[in-house]
């Protein structure tokens, strides 16, 4: 009877260990999915976002160069990066990402007090981001 019930104990821990594991990997495993769904949301915002910039602050040459159905895809992708972010992140992080956007699209030719607005912006993202993301 002792052996059975030594020979229970052991099957029962060996099982709970493996639920740990299996538990602990699992939690790891959705920390490292959560923080590239977070980056990539941001790349695709900040690359879109750039972009939306440019186009709005560029000289004459320069905004006749484009398309209207790029400025399209730049809104479209800057829109899914913000999902992303408003969806994954932080308040703080949300709140900088919106900042950006806005003064992307609040960008006029010959602005250089926009400029600042707008790197700034940026900055507070990115370090926003860094922050949540643990990558200082």
């Amino acid at each position: 009877m002792i052996n059975i019930l030594a020979g229970l104990m052991g099957a029962l821990l060996g099982f709970s260990g493996a639920l740990l594991g299996a538990w602990i990997k699992s939690s790891g495993e959705h920390r490292r999915w959560l923080r590239d769904q977070k980056l990539a949301g941001a790349a695709e915002m900040v690359g879109a976002g750039t972009s939306i910039y440019e186009y709005r602050s560029g000289g004459k040459y320069w905004l006749e160069s484009f398309e209207p159905s790029e400025l399209r895809e730049w809104q479209s992708r800057l829109q899914q990066g913000r999902a992303v972010i408003h969806l994954l992140c932080t308040r703080e992080t949300r709140e900088h990402a919106d900042s950006f956007a806005r003064s992307c699209w609040r960008a006029k030719r010959g602005d250089g007090e926009h400029e600042d607005v707008t790197v700034a912006a940026l900055r507070a993202f990115n370090v926003a981001l860094r922050k949540e993301i643990g990558s200082e």
